[in-house]
C-alpha cells in the first residue's frame, strides 16, 4: 500500500484527499476534530447539516477576531465531519482565469481542469430548475438585468465574466451535499482507510527534518498516529496553527511561546484573507411574504439564497473583471416574519492580515485579524457599490418586496461613508492565507508548487491556506479542488 498517510481535518478538502488517496490504495488515516456521523444512509445526520434551504450554525469552533472598526465578529467554522461544507449556503462558484498570474504554473485554470470535473461530478453539482426560483431571488434576476447585469448562469466557468446567475448547487433532494457525503461515503468499507473522529491534532512530529507523526488528544488522553507522509486539511485557521505547534513559522513568535523552531517560515499564518461585506437590510413587505408563503406551498420548500451577481464596482481600478458578488436571501425576522438582505462582498480585497497562537494549547482559539479594510481601495470599492445597490433596490418588482429599511447606508459624502462601511461591514465567511503556496523566491510563501511544505520532507497542506490571494468565489468550489488537486499531485510524486 505503500507509505502511511494521515489526512489531519475532515473537512471540505480533507474528505476528498482522504477518499482520493484510500482509492489509489495507500494507507489512509484521517483525523477530525468533530464528530463523524457516519454514512448517509445510516440517518444519524442531524437535520440541520443536511437542510439545504438555510445556513446551519450547529458545529462551530467558537473563533473571532476584529473587523476594521474593533468590534469583535464571529468567524463561523464548522467543527464535524465535511467541515464548512456542512455548515455552507450549498451556492458554488469558481474563480476567474486572469488570476492565475498569482499561482505557479502547476496550479493553472487549465491544470485544474480535471480536479474542477471531479469536484464537480463527486459533489453532484447541479443548477436548479427555473421553476424553483423563489420569488424574490425572481425580482432580483430582473432588476440586475434592469441595470445591465445580463443572466450569465456561469459561476463554474472560470473564464466567466459580469453576470447574474441561478446559483449551481450542492444540493440532492434538498440535502446539502457535503463532501463527506460525497467523498467518504463510497469508500467507507475500504479496509485501507480509518477514520478517526473527536480528535484535535496538535503538532507534527518532525525528526531530521521528516516527518515521522501526529500528536493529538482525545478524550481527554494523548494519542500518536505513525505516519510516512502528513496532509494538514484543517483550514485557513487550523492548518497555520498546526504549524506552528510544530515548531515551523515564525522564529520570533514560536520563542516567544517557547516552542522550539523547527523551520523558520515567516510566511505561516501571514497574507491571512477574508472578503469583507456591506449588507443593506429591509423587513419583508406583505406582498412578499404571501408570495415565499404560497411558493412554500406550491413546491415543498423554499430556500433563503438561490442567485449570485458578479459586478465590477464602480470604485474598480482593474477593469479585466467582476471584483464583486451581490448575493440576497431571505431570513426569518422575529418582529417582521421575514427580512431581506442584499449584499456586495469584495471578491479581491487588498488588505491582509495574520494568524497567530494565543498559546501551546491547541483547544485554545487563535489571534485572528484578517486586516479588513486596511487598504483604503477596499474601503472606496465598497462605498462605490451603494448607489448601485439602491438603484437595484428600486426595481420593480424587487422595491415591491422591500419594506422596512433595516440597515441602510446615511446620506452624506465619501468619509461618511467610509466610515459607516468600517462600522458595519461583515464578512463572506470565506477566509484564505496562512499557508501559502508560491516560487522560491516569494519569502511569503510556506508551500512550493507541489503543495510541499518548505524544509520539511513529508508534509503537505491540501486546504484554503494554500490560496496566496482569495478567489473571485464562493470558496466552497475552489477548495474541494484543491483537494482533488493535490490527491493527484501526492499520486504523481509518490
Amino acid at each position: 500500500m505503500g507509505p502511511v498517510v494521515v489526512v489531519v481535518g475532515g473537512g471540505t478538502a480533507g474528505c476528498a484527499v482522504a477518499a482520493r488517496l484510500a482509492e489509489a490504495w495507500r494507507a489512509v488515516t484521517l483525523i477530525e476534530g468533530g464528530p463523524d456521523y457516519g454514512p448517509r444512509e445510516q440517518g444519524r445526520w442531524p437535520a440541520d447539516l443536511l437542510d439545504a434551504t438555510t445556513l446551519a450554525t450547529s458545529h462551530d469552533w467558537g473563533y473571532s477576531g476584529p473587523a476594521a472598526d474593533g468590534r469583535c465578529v464571529a468567524f463561523d467554522r464548522a467543527r464535524v465531519i465535511g467541515g464548512c461544507s456542512a455548515h455552507n449556503g450549498s451556492t458554488m462558484s469558481t474563480g476567474w482565469s486572469g488570476d492565475d498570474v498569482d499561482l505557479p504554473s502547476t496550479w493553472s485554470t487549465a491544470e485544474l481542469a480535471d480536479a474542477r470535473e471531479g469536484a464537480r461530478e463527486r459533489t453532484r453539482i447541479n443548477v436548479p430548475d427555473e421553476t424553483a426560483i423563489q420569488p424574490l431571488q425572481r425580482a432580483f434576476l430582473d432588476a440586475c438585468d434592469a441595470l445591465g447585469v445580463r443572466r450569465t448562469d456561469d459561476l463554474l466557468d472560470p473564464e466567466g465574466g459580469v453576470g447574474a446567475s441561478l446559483s449551481p448547487v450542492n444540493v440532492v433532494d434538498g440535502i446539502r451535499w457535503n463532501t463527506a457525503i460525497a467523498y467518504l461515503d463510497p469508500v467507507r468499507d475500504l479496509p485501507n482507510l480509518t477514520i478517526v473522529d473527536q480528535c484535535v491534532v496538535d503538532l507534527v512530529e518532525i525528526r531530521a527534518g521528516r516527518v515521522t507523526g501526529v500528536l493529538g488528544v482525545r478524550d481527554g488522553m494523548p494519542v500518536r498516529f505513525d505516519a510516512d507522509l502528513v496532509v494538514l486539511c484543517a483550514g485557513a485557521y487550523g492548518t497555520p496553527m498546526i504549524l506552528m505547534r510544530s515548531g515551523i513559522g515564525p522564529a520570533e513568535h514560536l520563542r516567544s511561546l517557547g516552542i522550539p523552531v523547527v523551520v523558520d517560515l515567516p510566511g505561516v499564518g501571514s497574507t491571512l484573507q477574508d472578503q469583507p461585506v456591506l449588507r443593506l437590510e429591509w423587513a419583508a413587505t406583505s406582498a412578499l411574504i404571501d408570495a415565499l408563503e404560497t411558493f412554500r406551498e406550491t413546491t415543498g420548500f423554499l430556500p433563503e439564497e438561490q442567485c449570485v451577481a458578479k459586478v465590477l464596482s464602480p470604485g474598480a481600478r482593474d477593469a479585466a473583471a467582476y471584483d464583486m458578488h451581490v448575493f440576497p436571501w431571505v431570513e426569518p425576522d422575529p418582529v417582521h416574519g421575514w427580512r431581506c438582505v442584499i449584499p456586495a462582498g469584495l471578491l479581491r480585497p487588498t488588505s491582509t492580515g495574520a494568524i497567530r497562537l494565543a498559546s501551546r494549547d491547541p483547544e485554545d482559539a487563535p489571534l485572528i485579524d484578517h486586516g479588513y479594510l486596511r487598504d483604503d481601495d477596499d474601503v472606496d470599492r465598497l462605498v462605490s457599490m451603494l448607489p448601485w445597490l439602491a438603484d437595484l433596490a428600486a426595481q420593480e418588482p424587487l422595491a415591491g418586496f422591500l419594506g422596512e429599511p433595516l440597515v441602510v447606508a446615511p446620506s452624506g459624502d465619501s468619509a461618511d461613508l467610509a466610515g459607516w462601511v468600517r462600522a458595519h461591514h461583515h464578512h463572506y465567511w470565506h477566509p484564505t492565507g496562512g499557508a501559502s503556496i508560491g516560487s522560491a523566491d516569494d519569502a511569503s510563501a510556506v508551500c512550493d508548487d507541489r503543495a510541499r511544505v518548505r524544509g520539511v520532507a513529508g508534509l503537505v497542506v491540501a486546504d484554503a491556506s494554500l490560496l496566496p490571494r482569495a478567489p473571485r468565489a464562493t470558496t466552497a468550489f475552489p477548495v474541494t479542488v484543491v483537494g482533488e488537486h493535490v490527491a493527484r499531485l501526492i499520486l504523481e510524486d509518490a
